[in-house]
């Protein structure tokens, strides 16, 4: 999921390059003293409506912005989760766990850059440096989803089964067995 969001705010980005979006709302993280630019965000003469998802600057700006947090939260969470939770620990194998911290590391790098290329109206080394961010976050998601297919079965079983004694003995209810993996 999370390089499946990364993936689509690449796509996104590549608009605002397009359409220079990143050199108007130079403001973060409010567009112009508002959350939601709603005047600027539809041109009546577009047809189809569509359109203003794609050439309208104050939409595309708007979209790049909620899919960039979005991910860097997503990332942010998943490596939280993968790297804290007990039964995630025992279960992630040392690649996975790497895999983990780069990603949540680079997510927080990129949307930094990001913030700092909006406020400092878009200089190249910036902007470059946050494409090469987008690569970063993508290349560390496929990793993390490639290492995570190696984690070993009797860890996973293992970390199933504790969870569900945990859950059983502190007043939750009856768990259901674990399946076999």
């Amino acid at each position: 999921g999370v390089t499946g969001l990364t993936f689509a705010t690449i796509l996104s980005g590549a608009f605002v390059a397009g359409n220079d979006a990143g050199n108007a709302y130079n403001t973060f993280p409010k567009m112009n003293d508002q959350w939601i630019p709603r005047e600027d965000m539809v041109d009546p003469t577009l047809e189809p409506r569509w359109r203003n998802m794609f050439e309208t600057t104050a939409t595309v700006q708007w979209n790049h912005r909620v899919l960039g947090t979005s991910t860097a939260l997503s990332a942010l969470t998943l490596a939280g989760l993968g790297l804290a939770h007990p039964a995630a620990r025992s279960a992630v194998t040392p690649q996975a766990r790497r895999g983990l911290q780069v990603l949540g590391g680079v997510a927080v790098g990129r949307m930094s850059l990001g913030v700092a290329t909006l406020l400092n109206y878009v200089p190249l080394g910036l902007a470059a440096a946050h494409q090469l961010g987008s690569l970063a976050v993508l290349t560390s998601g496929l990793y993390v989803a490639h290492s995570l297919r190696y984690a070993s079965p009797a860890l996973i079983r293992g970390a199933v089964r504790k969870a569900a004694a945990s859950a059983s003995s502190g007043g939750v209810g009856k768990v259901a067995p674990a399946m076999a993996i």
